[in-house]
């Protein structure tokens, strides 16, 4: 028998945050202390998970946990994750000045440095973690230096130096997740209980039968980890080098089945960066699913030019497995900016992709962005012409529009640092820096870019035939009014909108932006960037 060794303490911070009334949906499961996990796990190591979501006391659990434990170790993405990361490590530092402090994920992959600073970490794990992690244990327990660990930067006489690099490896290599640690229940409880008075952010539309009233059991899994694509607003390409590594289809296929027949989930959400990569290896997965019976609906991302190269087949193959939703970044609306931001998408191949996945009755959740740096008055505008074209011509995609945030590590970070934008300079900023509500980065937009964008936003809710509020035929007129618009781009005198206003101050109901297209509201944390934040892997 593996003889118990000391405890390692892994916290997940608050995605959103409650204070303000918000929450994230509790299908995203804390699969980045999953991962990490599975070294230690296996070497013996007692694992303490504390997940802020689900934990109404966390400080204190945290503080208990750490009482006598090897070290603390957290992961977070840009957000509001960053602030309340850094308050519980300041706890942390506070109470056991003597406990070293590791962190991981894309924000401090990239600024490590601001960690440092704060004194909140011995190291930073860069990029892919598990293995790195692993090896972090067991130099902390040995009384190693860690500036001898691979995939670390560390800091060393005021600067921060960086270890060896360490590549990108496939999943075959790491050990087993420990899924026992998981304490699903309290997840499904909260799935179950809308009715906390929460916004509920990052959800989905619902597949099948399901409905608000009676919600799925959801459930979320990384299936690979990087990204091919070199996107410039992504952080990606300088954390992962454009590497991809994947479980393989019938092997993915049969380790989902197990797990759904260990927690009984109804939906499965993959937080891959970029789920369809590989044609063969989704059709092998698809197949799979079918082989074995496996009773969900699943959704995640995937490029426009990956569904226009995938075969007939392969697309049918997604409809018969279930898929209910994809994930898509069209992200702008003009040759010229698709190439500059190096996405590349044919402009005339993302109506065609989204028709595709229509017509199998995947629900095409699609992001556009605006305000690139240096991007002319001119692109933005095209971006929502093409966003409203997609709209009106398939109502029950999603074709959401939003303005561009710079994320550091990334190739329009710098570019617009040398345009003038002054980058956050502390925890609070970091957390705060993608609140759209709270503050305000995009002041450059031109007033009337940022007036069409937002009139867009209400018109393509609007517009969606699945709202239920409202008679018929009330929805079905401004929903013909609101297509005209979208048709033409004209959204000056808003008649629709003032009448569904109208309607909802006389029944007492919420305004329309707090719940038309709400689901569709929630296709997107932030930005795409972000989605893709969400990444397999990495801590």
């Amino acid at each position: 028998m593996i003889q118990r060794k000391k405890r390692i303490v892994l916290f997940l911070p608050h995605r959103a945050d409650p204070g303000r009334g918000e929450t994230f949906s509790a299908d995203l499961l804390p699969l980045e202390l999953l991962q990490i996990a599975s070294g230690p796990i296996a070497d013996g190591y007692e694992v303490v998970m504390i997940d802020a979501m689900i934990e109404p006391d966390y400080m204190a659990k945290v503080a208990e946990a750490c009482e006598g434990a090897l070290l603390f170790a957290s992961s977070c993405i840009l957000g509001y994750q960053v602030y309340d990361g850094y308050l519980t490590a300041k706890m942390v530092r506070g109470k056991f000045p003597d406990l070293p402090i590791i962190w991981g994920g894309w924000f401090p992959s990239v600024i490590p440095e601001l960690y440092f600073e704060h004194d909140i970490a011995e190291a930073v794990c860069i990029g892919q973690g598990e293995i790195t992690f692993r090896e972090v244990v067991q130099a902390v327990d040995n009384g190693e230096d860690l500036a001898d660990v691979a995939g670390l930067a560390v800091p060393r006489d005021g600067k921060t130096l960086y270890t060896a690099h360490r590549e990108v490896v496939g999943f075959e290599t790491l050990e087993r997740v420990p899924w026992e640690l998981l304490e699903y229940d309290r997840y499904v409880d909260l799935q179950l209980q809308p009715h906390r008075n929460l916004k509920i952010r990052h959800r989905f539309p619902l597949p099948g039968h399901w409905t608000p009233e009676n919600p799925p059991k959801g459930f979320s899994f990384f299936s690979s980890f990087g990204c091919p694509e070199p996107c410039t607003f992504c952080c990606s390409p300088l954390i992962t080098g454009r590497r991809w590594r994947a479980i393989p289809g019938r092997k993915l296929a049969e380790e989902i089945a197990e797990l759904q027949e260990r927690f009984g989930f109804d939906v499965l959400r993959f937080q891959d960066a970029n789920f369809g990569v590989a044609e063969k290896r989704t059709k092998e997965f698809c197949d799979g699913l079918v082989d074995l019976n496996v009773p969900i609906h699943w959704n995640g991302t995937i490029e426009i030019e990956t569904i226009m190269r995938y075969k007939e087949k392969t697309l049918d193959a997604l409809e018969a497995a279930k898929c209910h939703l994809l994930w898509l970044g069209a992200e702008a609306g003009t040759k010229e900016t698709q190439e500059r931001i190096k996405k590349n998408i044919g402009i005339e191949n993302i109506p065609t992709a989204i028709g595709e996945l229509v017509k199998r009755n995947i629900v095409p959740g699609a992001f556009w962005i605006i305000g690139y740096p240096g991007e002319s008055q001119e692109s933005m505008e095209a971006t929502l012409r093409q966003a409203a074209r997609v709209k009106r011509q398939f109502p029950t995609a999603g074709s959401d529009v939003y303005p561009f945030r710079p994320i550091p590590g990334t190739e329009d970070f710098d570019h617009a640092v040398r345009l003038g934008y002054k980058a956050p300079t502390n925890f609070d900023e970091w957390g705060n820096c993608f609140e759209y509500k709270y503050n305000d980065q995009n002041s450059e937009l031109p007033a009337s870019v940022r007036q069409t964008w937002q009139r867009y936003n209400h018109t393509a809710a609007i517009y969606d035939m699945h709202n239920q509020e409202g008679p018929l035929w009330m929805r079905k007129l401004l929903s013909k009014i609101a297509g005209q618009r979208l048709k033409h781009g004209s959204y000056g005198l808003g008649i629709e909108r003032k009448l569904y206003d109208m309607y909802v101050r006389v029944t007492g109901q919420a305004q329309p932006g707090d719940h038309v297209s709400e689901e569709y509201q929630q296709l997107q944390p932030e930005t795409h960037a972000n989605l893709v934040d969400h990444h397999g892997g990495d801590n």
